[in-house]
């Protein structure tokens, strides 16, 4: 008898360790749905946000402003969700650069009306970049396709692609700590700006709050109350003052750099990758580098010819010119450029004030502008530099005359871009 109840409670045993077994390998749904409102669950995601009255106001506002609530409620997108405090923060640190510069303080409605409440028109150019500024930013937390936290637990994560221009930003699946084990917790997703860049040091990152909230056409991922809107660029664009007009014909112009010919220097010594052509190519992403020597005076020199479509060297007015640093900048501080000098030509020279020929050797050059002591602090850092001209030259060249530290035992020197530009007088 006691055998029995023995085998009967033995067989009850191994039922419920077969249940709790099947339960515990079920497949995780992945998802929960989002919370009810009047009464039903079959939300878009842009009728989620609307139903957190004080939560994501600011997000629904440029949502609106920007015409994307059409995608966010018949498109299949994955979101990931700023709060109201992440662009409170955005728009603290905005005014505090403003007031430093003599501005007064700005605020998200204003920015993302653009140029429509501006009386003033020569305050509506910047009102109109300020507000695709806040498009461009806004777009890049709106994610083509769905993706919950477990597709992004290969590897070290995958890349995905913002819905408009298909900017590339990450997400990789990490956990968090609780109850003092590390990792311990439970599953949440870090969100980075990839800023075009292979190297994860140079990413910008966050992590969410909660996940995959499943709402009717996507999924729905909320970040953490202290990301900043933006990551780190909130501030950087919305004081951005872009370089005048670029007067570069790339298609018929000429372009050259030299040295002096006792430094046995030539483009693309260094790199054959990285030379004078990707000075001209629109990408910071991309450099030039050369060999210097500060010491023996071996500099290079760039030189722009203005041509029309027939080759014909034409003049061309030109009042600034800009320099960008290149992509490791920061970390090799003395290869900027530091000193520079540049000068112009209409092809004169001293023999025949008449002559037209910029490239001549005998052609005489004009000092047309001067920098000295440069600093550069970071990566893809442009600076502008006006001087005061009216002249259509015909040849512009400028030469650095010192590197980042001022050495004299030689080195490199890398610039990303160069521009010569036309500022409208006022």
């Amino acid at each position: 008898m006691k055998r029995s109840i023995l085998f009967g409670k033995y067989i009850v045993a191994m039922a419920f360790v077969a249940v709790i077994f099947q339960t515990g390998c079920k497949k995780e749904a992945g998802y929960y749905s989002s919370s009810p409102v009047v009464n039903t669950t079959n939300l878009t995601t842009y009728e989620y946000l609307k139903s957190k009255p004080g939560v994501y106001d600011s997000l629904l506002l440029l949502v609106d402003k920007m015409k994307i609530a059409k995608t966010l409620t018949d498109s299949t997108v994955t979101l990931f969700a700023p709060s109201n405090v992440s662009f409170q923060l955005a728009i603290k640190n905005l005014n505090v650069v403003r007031a430093g510069i003599a501005q007064g303080p700005i605020y998200l409605t204003q920015l993302a009306a653009g140029d429509k409440p501006v009386v003033d028109p020569k305050a509506k150019p910047k009102a109109k970049r300020d507000s695709t500024q806040l498009d461009t930013l806004v777009s890049r937390y709106i994610i083509r396709k769905q993706y919950v936290s477990t597709d992004f637990t290969i590897g070290d994560g995958q890349f995905i692609n913002s819905v408009r221009g298909g900017y590339p930003m990450h997400a990789q699946r990490v956990y968090a700590d609780a109850e003092g084990f590390q990792n311990g917790g439970s599953d949440i997703i870090e969100f980075a700006n990839t800023k075009r860049s292979l190297f994860v040091t140079k990413w910008s990152k966050t992590t969410t709050t909660s996940v995959n909230i499943k709402t009717k056409n996507g999924m729905v991922h909320l970040l953490r109350p202290d990301h900043v809107f933006g990551f780190d660029e909130f501030v950087s664009r919305l004081t951005l003052v872009p370089p005048p007009k670029n007067v570069f014909d790339y298609k018929n112009d000429k372009f050259t750099v030299s040295w002096p010919s006792a430094s046995g220097y030539f483009d693309g010594q260094v790199s054959p990758g990285e030379t004078l052509k990707k000075l001209l190519d629109g990408s910071v992403l991309t450099k030039f580098i050369s060999n210097y020597d500060n010491g023996r005076g071996y500099y290079p020199t760039f030189s722009w010819y203005p041509r029309d479509a027939a080759g014909n060297y034409v003049g061309r007015v030109s009042n600034s010119y800009t320099f960008t640093t290149a992509n490791d900048s920061k970390l090799y501080k003395e290869r900027d450029p530091r000193d520079f000098k540049l000068e112009g030509t209409t092809g004169a020279t001293v023999a025949d004030p008449n002559a037209t020929d910029p490239t001549a050797a005998a052609a005489i050059w004009v000092l047309l502008d001067v920098r000295q002591d440069q600093d550069w602090t970071t990566n893809y850092q442009q600076k502008i530099f006006d001087f005061v001209n009216t002249v259509p030259y015909r040849g512009y060249r400028i030469t650095v005359t010192r590197n980042g530290t001022g050495s004299t035992l030689g080195g490199l020197i890398q610039i990303s871009e160069w521009t010569m530009n036309y500022r409208d007088q006022l």
